[in-house]
Order: structure tokens, then C-alpha cells, then sequence
């Protein structure tokens, strides 16, 4: 498991890029899209980059497929995760971003875990962390409370584990 706590404890280096991720990206190395940049959104959010190595850049663009999806970067560009088999070529294509890269096998595998909430940045704050797996396990006592926001189908992450996917989706506050 990955340790969200420890990823998000590494300071970024500094961005030294003076422009934006979807326009270096899409523009001067290509063969990318990025969605969720622009608009004038100074919230907190989570770009999704895209990327097909097999099409022509002048007459195609990028199809926006789950299938093309190689990383998810924070909207300040500290962060990102990225699936294992394009991490090197990802970071040699933003290395001027200063981001702080977190490898993934795949986007929905549980494999990321939270062991110190309270170490995580403020971005984070609005996320509900809920331990469900007394709902699993017969051996720990079931949490009435706990039962109760999950049963109205509040969004929440399981501290011990979780997906990419699932973080990105209940990051939407």
C-alpha cells in the first residue's frame, strides 16, 4: 500500500514552466490532453491528462477515453498520479513543473492507504475518511454512526484503502 501521508509530506520543487500543463503538453509535446485546466477555476481540482502515442498530432486529437488516461495532476501542479508504465516518459515531458510523482499500477486498484489524515494539505480537509470495514468483518464491532452517513450515500474514503479513482471522485467537494 502507499502511504498517501508520506506522498503529500514531499515538497514540490519549484515550478519553473511559464505555461500552462495543457498548453505544453498538447502544444510542444503532443501526443496529450488535458482536461480541466482553464475557465478561470482557482479551486482546488484534479486535471486529467490523456495521452495516445498512435495518432497524428496535426489531423487527430487526443480521444477523451479511460483508456488514454496516463495521470491525474493537482490544479497547482504539486502532485500527481501516474501509472507506473508512463511515469519516465511523464516526467521527462513535465520536468519543468516541479511536481512531486506518485506511481500507480492501475487507476482503480486499491492501493493507496492514509495512515496520518492530520498530515494531509488543506485541499484535502473536506474529504470524509470512514473506516467501513466493519461491514466485512464480523470480528469488529459494527459502527451504527458510521452505517448511518453510509447508508444515506455520503461520499467517504476508507483510510486503509482506497483508489486513485475513488480520491479523485470524492475530491469533488
Amino acid at each position: 500500500m502507499l502511504d498517501l501521508s508520506e506522498f503529500f509530506s514531499q515538497e514540490p520543487e519549484p515550478c519553473k514552466a511559464d505555461i500552462s500543463l495543457s498548453g505544453w503538453l498538447e502544444a510542444f509535446v503532443e501526443h496529450y490532453f488535458v482536461y480541466g485546466e482553464g475557465g478561470g477555476s482557482k479551486a482546488f481540482h484534479w486535471l486529467t491528462v490523456y495521452y495516445d502515442p498512435d495518432i497524428d498530432p496535426i489531423y487527430e486529437a487526443v480521444e477523451a477515453i479511460l483508456a488514454n488516461v496516463v495521470a491525474y495532476v493537482s490544479s497547482d501542479y504539486r502532485w500527481s498520479f501516474v501509472l507506473s508504465g508512463h511515469l519516465e516518459k511523464f516526467r521527462k515531458d513535465t520536468a519543468g513543473y516541479g511536481m512531486v510523482y506518485l506511481p500507480v499500477p492501475d487507476f482503480r486498484e486499491e492501493a493507496l492507504q492514509c495512515s496520518r489524515i492530520d498530515l494531509l494539505p488543506q485541499e484535502f480537509s473536506g474529504i470524509l475518511w470512514i473506516d467501513d470495514d466493519f461491514m466485512d468483518d464480523e470480528n469488529i464491532p459494527f459502527d451504527f454512526e458510521s452505517f448511518s452517513l453510509i447508508d444515506d450515500g455520503v461520499d467517504y474514503l476508507n483510510p486503509k484503502h482506497f483508489s486513485v479513482a475513488r480520491l479523485i471522485r470524492t475530491c469533488i467537494f
